[in-house]
């Protein structure tokens, strides 16, 4: 099992963040578009081991 964090922004403020655990990425997507269907905000999807490291400089 995989898991996905789901971010959402309002303008450069995040304002919900969603964690979800399944083998098939097609979930994921489902709840983006429900997201998306809701809301005008930017949606950001990370893996769980992506989301760790998205701060950290890649190319030191």
């Amino acid at each position: 099992m995989e898991t996905y964090i789901i971010e959402q922004f309002d303008g450069k403020k995040r304002v919900g963040k969603e964690k979800i655990r399944t083998d098939d990425y097609d979930d994921v997507l489902k709840r983006v578009a429900e997201i998306v269907a809701k809301t005008d905000h930017r949606v950001e999807i990370w893996d769980s081991v992506a989301y760790k490291h998205r701060n950290k400089d890649v190319c030191r």
